[in-house]
């Protein structure tokens, strides 16, 4: 994106990058399966056993690792798959743990926010690893009510056994169709030493370029909780959410997020306010959300206002599962995405987007 591109809102800059078409990444089919059998099946799982909570959490769990992706070795796929799962589950314990204390827990999200920031400067994989922290971290807070008793401790075993089956799906899937990862390899490239990337790092630090995308994390992060909590919203966690997948390193990029996100969701909302005029019954859901879940990987990479359109009915559903989808929780969703989007944007684009030359894509 040029300079000129760069912080212009109008048509041209929408039909151009916002509403962008791309066919450079091959469709992962093991994703689509693992998506379709983990999700579907966990949530038939929970209806099943009558425990509605694990399916949801279940779902959760297979929903992030089908996000997982890796373009090395067999290998390296299940180390990052089993990587994301580790991330994730130690996230929602953390989220559950701090949730429930009003301003103290506010504190605690911008912190981890700002730390996973921070340290995500050391490499990719750390940058993608502190943006799924986050992410569940707050999704945690939301599902804790500030007790520590040993019903809450079941919500990170239910994500991790759902994480794990969507992990088995997909590398069975990936086995049985042999993607060729181990066959097609260019060279690789040079190996850097973790010593190598933490020296980069510090030397980095050294200069307030390294800090900036600490520093627009930290202000955007610090006024969604704040405005959730002065406005006590509802569902105020959907502000951070926003915030946490929208922002990131590179300036133009987020800048195409925020502005793909907030119409995605707008799309979304529409689609799922169909949603109020019957409800599925159980096993119809299971269906609904098992094909939601497979075409999800697809468009993730294709065409993420799609993407984020497809999210928004999804997440109605697993929310409102044994329950109809409300015209209240239609508004919440769209209001709490576009103050997360709109804070993004502000605080995390347009005051740095004067300075913002040499910023490299990451997570």
């Amino acid at each position: 994106m040029s300079n000129y591109d760069q912080g212009n809102t109008g048509l041209g800059f929408i039909w151009r990058y916002t509403l962008q078409w791309s066919n450079e990444t091959p469709i992962n089919y093991p994703q689509v399966i693992a998506g379709f059998i983990g999700m579907a099946g966990c949530l038939a799982i929970g209806f099943y056993l009558n425990n509605l909570m694990f399916g949801l959490l279940a779902t959760f769990g297979v929903m992030i690792t089908t996000d997982t992706a890796s373009d090395g070795t067999t290998r390296t796929y299940i180390t990052e798959l089993f990587r994301t799962l580790a991330t994730g589950t130690v996230a929602i314990v953390i989220g559950i743990t701090i949730a429930g204390h009003g301003w103290l827990t506010a504190g605690l999200i911008v912190m981890i926010s700002t730390l996973a920031a921070l340290l995500g400067g050391i490499s990719r994989s750390a940058a993608i690893a502190g943006v799924q922290l986050v992410i569940l971290a707050i999704i945690g807070s939301s599902m804790g009510d500030g007790g520590l008793d040993q019903e809450m401790f079941k919500i990170p075993v239910y994500f991790a056994t759902g994480s794990l089956l969507g992990l088995i799906v997909a590398v069975i899937a990936g086995f049985l169709m042999q993607q060729p990862r181990d066959r097609v390899r260019s060279a690789p490239p040079a190996k850097i030493s973790y010593k190598q990337r933490f020296t980069h790092w510090r030397r980095k630090l050294a200069h307030f370029a390294g800090w900036k995308y600490t520093v627009r994390v930290a202000l955007c992060m610090t006024a969604a909780q704040s405005i959730g909590i002065v406005l006590h919203l509802e569902r105020s966690y959907w502000i951070g959410l926003t915030v946490a997948i929208v922002l990131k390193r590179d300036l133009a990029y987020s800048q195409r997020r925020i502005f793909q996100r907030g119409l995605g969701t707008a799309a979304g909302v529409l689609l799922g306010s169909c949603l109020l005029l019957w409800s599925l019954p159980q096993w119809d859901s299971v269906v609904v959300i098992g094909l939601l879940g497979a075409l999800r990987p697809i468009f993730k990479n294709r065409s993420y206002v799609i993407y984020a359109m497809l999210m928004t009915p999804l997440m109605f559903m697993m929310f409102s599962t044994g329950s109809p989808v409300t015209s209240h929780l239609l508004e919440d969703r769209l209001l709490d995405t576009m103050i997360g989007c709109v804070l993004a944007y502000v605080l995390g684009f347009y005051i740095w987007k004067d300075n913002s030359q040499g910023n490299v894509k990451e997570a």
